[in-house]
């Protein structure tokens, strides 16, 4: 088993989960809209680099309190690079995964910070169960339709201006 993340703009390995890093549902209390947008830009590294992450399961998905992202990988499985479509398919899934501890409105608002407005007008093409994988619309709640109806109203609303100061959380 591996982990695979981002540093200085290159993807690494190691054998242990990161400076604390915990799978997604051991570490909710952390999952504050600050840290969504941290999140959000170091899923977006994946991206840059050229890399898919592999299927997007809570499983799978490692992070501490400083939003270092990692994967975890089974044994001989190593990330692989982004399809045709780009990271669109990996976009769409990570906005379902989040969406399921996080509130659809944080996840779309901290990702319209981060991700262009053509990225994700990519990833609404690919908010249906017949491209997520199954195991993540099997997971409870049953939100990809929810998500999917708030990215294209925001998507609809057009490009977002200025950055979230995060005043509130501070």
């Amino acid at each position: 088993m591996s982990y695979y993340f981002i540093k200085h703009d290159r993807l690494n390995q190691c054998e242990d989960a990161p400076n604390g890093a915990k799978p997604l549902k051991h570490n909710l209390r952390l999952l504050l809209p600050p840290l969504v947008s941290v999140l959000h830009t170091n899923f977006r590294a994946w991206n840059t680099l050229g890399y898919s992450p592999g299927p997007l399961l809570p499983k799978r998905v490692y992070y501490n309190a400083q939003g270092d992202l990692a994967f975890y990988f089974w044994d001989n499985e190593q990330p692989q690079p982004l399809r045709q479509v780009g990271c669109s398919p990996d976009l769409a899934a990570w906005l379902v995964l989040l969406d399921k501890w996080m509130e659809t409105y944080v996840v779309i608002a901290r990702a319209r910070t981060v991700w262009q407005q053509q990225e994700l007008a990519s990833a609404l093409t690919f908010l249906t169960p017949a491209y997520l994988p199954a195991q993540l619309v099997a997971h409870p709640p049953a939100n990809w339709e929810r998500v999917a109806y708030a990215l294209a109203t925001t998507l609809a609303d057009g490009p977002i201006t200025g950055v979230p100061t995060n005043r509130h959380w501070q």
